[in-house]
Parts: C-alpha cells; sequence; structure tokens
C-alpha cells in the first residue's frame, strides 16, 4: 500500500513544502536534514503495511491468526500423535524401558509408553510417536530399526498406528473464527453443535442433522482436517466434548462420517494411461469439492451444512472433466459406478474414489 513512500520522494515533498529562503540544495545543511528525517518517514510508512495483515486477518497472516482467534476464545489445534501396539520376542524375563526409541525406514521416532517384560517369550506394549501429525498413521511392520538393542530381545513388530493428525492449518484455523464472527450459536443450534464439535482434536468438519431420530435428537456426523471419516478416538473425545457443554434436553449421537467408494470406467483408447492418472485427480478434487460444498462450505474444510439431506455427483462433470484433459476430443462408453446417471450421495456418506478403470 505505501510503496511509493520512498526517502527520495518524501524529502521531495518536503523541500517543496518550505517556505525558507535557506539553502536547500544537495548537500546543504538543510537537505542533509530533511533526508534523514524522510529515511525515518518512509521506514514509519513501510510498517503500517506489516499492520494491515493483523487488523484483517486472512490465510496469509500467520501469527495473526492466533492472536485473532485468541479474541473469541479459539486456539489453534495441536496436532495429535499417532499410537500403535509393538510385539517384542525374545527371552524371558528380558526388560525392555519405557521411552525406548524405534524408527520407520523413513525416520519417523516412536517411544515405547509403559516398561514391557517379556514373559513366555514375548511381550506387548504401545509406542507413541514422537511428533503429531497424519504421516505416523503408518502401516503394520513399518517400524523397522531401535535406537538401541537391548539384550534378550529378538525380534519387534508394529501393527498399524492411527489417531495421528497434523496440527491445525492457517485456513482452517481462520475459518473457525470466521465462523464465530458470522454465525451465532447460542442455546443449542446447530451451529452451536457444530462449533462444539469442530473445536475438538482430530475433528476438522462436522455436519449437524436435527430431530435425526424424531424430537429431540440430535446427530452430529463429524470427519477430519483431509475430509475423511474421523477416527474412533476423535468420535468418543468429540461426544465427551458435546456432553459438557450441551444444554440438557437432547439425546445426541456422534458418528463418523460413512464412505462410499466410486469408480470410474474408460473404454481403452489412445492414450488411455495418460488419460487415466489426469482424470483420476481431476476426479478426486470433484469429489472433494462437492462433499465440501454440499455441507455448506468451501472446499477448505467446511463440510457444515445444517439439515439437508443427500446429494449427487453429477455424470455430466466427470465427462466435462475427461474432455478437459489435454488431448481428450471424445469418449465412448464412460461410466460412473457402472452407469451413466447422477450418482446419489447419502446425507452422512464422502464419496472416495477408488480408483480409474480402463476396460
Amino acid at each position: 500500500m505505501y510503496e511509493d513512500m520512498t526517502p527520495e520522494k518524501i524529502r521531495g515533498r518536503i523541500l517543496g513544502r518550505l517556505k525558507t529562503d535557506l539553502q536547500t540544495r544537495e548537500g546543504s545543511f538543510t537537505n542533509d536534514i530533511i533526508a534523514a528525517a524522510a529515511e525515518e518517514i518512509s521506514e514509519a510508512y513501510h510498517s503500517l503495511d506489516a499492520l494491515i495483515p493483523a487488523f484483517y486477518v486472512d490465510e496469509t497472516s500467520g501469527p495473526y491468526i492466533d492472536k485473532q482467534a485468541g479474541t473469541v476464545g479459539i486456539v489453534r489445534k495441536a496436532g495429535m500423535k499417532a499410537r500403535c501396539g509393538v510385539t517384542f520376542t525374545g527371552a524371558d524375563g528380558t526388560a525392555i524401558p519405557a521411552g525406548a526409541v524405534y524408527y520407520t525406514a523413513s525416520g519417523l521416532a516412536f517411544y515405547l509408553e509403559a516398561p514391557v517384560t517379556l514373559r513366555d517369550g514375548a511381550g506387548e506394549g504401545t509406542l507413541l510417536a514422537a511428533e503429531p501429525g497424519d504421516a505416523y498413521n503408518i502401516a503394520a511392520g513399518e517400524i523397522v530399526t531401535a535406537l538401541r538393542n537391548y539384550s534378550g530381545v529378538s525380534d519387534f513388530t508394529n501393527s498399524a498406528a492411527d489417531g495421528g493428525a497434523d496440527p491445525e492449518t492457517d485456513g482452517a484455523l481462520l475459518g473457525r473464527y470466521l465462523e464465530r464472527m458470522r454465525k451465532p450459536a447460542t442455546s443449542g443450534n446447530p451451529w452451536h453443535y457444530q462449533r462444539w464439535a469442530k473445536e475438538v482434536e482430530g475433528i476438522g468438519a462436522a455436519r449437524i442433522v436435527s430431530k435425526w431420530n424424531g424430537p429431540g435428537t440430535v446427530k452430529v456426523i463429524v470427519a477430519d482436517q483431509d475430509l475423511q471419516p474421523a477416527t474412533a478416538a476423535a468420535v468418543s473425545a468429540c461426544a465427551a466434548h458435546i456432553e459438557e457443554e450441551r444444554p440438557i434436553g437432547p439425546s445426541v449421537t456422534v458418528e463418523a462420517a460413512k464412505t462410499l467408494e466410486v469408480t470410474v470406467t474408460l473404454e481403452s483408447g489412445a492414450g488411455a494411461s495418460t488419460v487415466r492418472a489426469a482424470l483420476e485427480e481431476a476426479v478426486t478434487e470433484y469429489l472433494r469439492a462437492t462433499a465440501a460444498s454440499a455441507f455448506g462450505g468451501s472446499v477448505d474444510l467446511q463440510f457444515e451444512a445444517m439439515d439437508a439431506g443427500a446429494y449427487s455427483l453429477l455424470f455430466n462433470r466427470v465427462a466435462f472433466l475427461l474432455l478437459s484433459i489435454p488431448g481428450v476430443v471424445d469418449y465412448t462408453a464412460l461410466a460412473l459406478n457402472g452407469g451413466t446417471e447422477n450418482l446419489t450421495i447419502p446425507a452422512d456418506t464422502l464419496p472416495v474414489l477408488k480408483g480409474v478403470r480402463v476396460v
């Protein structure tokens, strides 16, 4: 906004307003004094630019989003650490202490939560991720090395890890702040339930269905920050939080969103493999955008419409995406879940692309 307020411009403006017979040529005392003042004034103007994101926050405002959200009691979610089971085999009586460190091949670290002593040649424990994050939701058997080898332990293997969630993004935090300012949540109305749900770690989106099982009933359907079904742990935490906050009266049910697999079928033709990859990317984004839009908001996690019903995936939209791929001029035998009609998605369900098949 103030990029043009350079020291040279400011000095020229000051000199132009002087009503004096003092010498103002380059190198004169008056000129030098004004030049120094112009430098400071220019810096002050440029400092004002830094205040704009503090007062008018958007996704580029960084830490100012946290400060602005904090004024209404909203705190950025720190993320969640994943956990997984671990089974040790080896000599009876071997003890593995709490805090023992284990790694995946990619370097992700996990710590043993409690000591384990082997009995009958085996023992089980729980590993906790070193940091919050979705990347720590590893598959079974991915932990392959230990920081220290304990005498008597011959082998170890992990089960699949879950519960890990990334820290809240700037966009998601800003979205919760704007919701608070724009949508009055009072007396247990649907927006209130949505706010309570999205305050919980691991919940990035929520849909509220009033009177889903008759008067006095409320269903809260939750998804994570990636618009995938929330984990069982997050659902339980969400239910407990809402139970603490809600008014007396309604019977509340909290459930993870369901998923519906979507398959797109193409007839084999020229460049089918290249087209397949491009179409998978385009349809994945379309499914995400459609789910988010159907639930009342933008693609950035506003999975939020109140009391809406089923929604549709449009066959013609998929056809348009196909024809938008460079090099594609026509198609035959395109199908969406085996048909050429729009696909109806139940109200509590998220569409997930199973794949693009070429036949």
